[in-house]
């Protein structure tokens, strides 16, 4: 009896935990996009940890599949299909990230694998969206959103609460921005895509210390720092803005959003590390958090102190790795 109960256990995939643990986590932000749609962003965490936990990848990968099926019926039953497709999305990159800790890649070395195949998803996607659906996904992008700003401009007009100086100061912005956007676009999507693998890296290391600490090499946000080849992304970016032409100035400036939030990234990591060196209460480190995302320069100051940390070493990581 006792063998045939693990047989039939092996031969019913499905009533195992981590298919239904897959299947929930998949489909949550599917039957509540607008309250956790957001989650989207963030699927490649439980692919991570149940691909690190387990002792036979071939199995994982099995009850992954297995608890994904589980998902897309559940999201056919619901009519959004097409929204589970997106979230499959994020499976590669779960997988890369495991395949990189798995490997003892270095963190830049993890990082840049996970933007590109994260890069490579989205873009081969919404190619087939857009090739099935007959539409230029990036043109509906940029007409939603020049629409939505239109829209926000005409509730402001028709409000009777604004003096006439700032409606107008206001549109004014407003249309600076709609001129602006086509030409930073490619910018912000590279941005998004830069943003969803470092989150997704932060949480993956961060759970992954707590379920299992002798896997989790990869060293803490706050002595996190970026490779000083870096630096010419920064540095191509100028040169494309001083001497390109209409193309060129506005992947010059792409580049600089990408290579800013990058150094942005650094930046908080640097603020990070200084804050838990002073040994501040948490409700203090929170408010300067708070602060420096609200100041009107609390952002570029942060993008300032991650570039500068390049050459200064404000955290001595370069003396530490000598010393080991």
């Amino acid at each position: 009896m006792g063998r045939n109960g693990k047989t039939s256990q092996q031969k019913s995939p499905f009533l195992a935990a981590r298919p239904l643990l897959v299947a929930f986590f998949f489909f949550l932000p599917i039957a509540l996009p607008g309250l956790i749609g957001w989650l989207n962003g963030l699927l490649a965490v439980p692919i991570f940890l149940l691909f690190q936990t387990a002792a036979d990848e071939r199995k994982t990968g099995r009850l992954i599949g297995n608890g994904l099926l589980l998902a897309g019926l559940g999201s056919l039953l619901l009519g959004r299909f097409s929204m589970f497709l997106f979230t499959l999305t994020m499976v590669p990159l779960g997988y890369s990230l495991h395949q990189s800790l798995a490997r003892r890649k270095s963190l830049a070395e993890a990082g840049g694998a996970g933007v590109m195949v994260l890069g490579i998803t989205w873009l081969s996607f919404w190619s087939a969206y857009g090739i099935l659906s007959g539409t230029n996904p990036y043109i509906g992008l940029l007409t939603d959103m020049d629409a939505f700003m239109e829209q926000v401009v005409v509730v402001y007009r028709t409000s009777s609460d604004l003096p006439a100086d700032v409606l107008y100061s206001f549109e004014q912005m407003i249309a600076g921005v709609r001129m602006l956007l086509p030409k930073i676009l490619p910018g912000l999507l590279g941005g998004m895509v830069l943003i969803t693998v470092c989150m997704n890296m932060v949480i993956c290391r961060g759970l992954l210390k707590k379920l299992a600490p002798e896997k989790a090499c990869w060293p803490p946000y706050s002595a996190w720092r970026l490779p000083d080849k870096v630096a010419w992304l920064l540095i191509l970016a100028f040169a494309l803005l001083l001497v390109g032409k209409a193309g060129g100035k506005n992947a010059g400036t792409s580049l600089l959003l990408v290579s800013g939030l990058l150094y942005f990234f650094q930046g908080v990591a640097v603020v990070m590390h200084t804050l838990n060196r002073w040994h501040l209460p948490r409700a203090f480190r929170l408010f300067a958090y708070v602060v420096l995302a609200f100041q009107r320069y609390g952002v570029l100051l942060v993008a300032i102190v991650g570039l500068a940390d390049t050459w200064a070493d404000f955290r001595k990581l370069d003396q530490e790795d000598k010393t080991e």
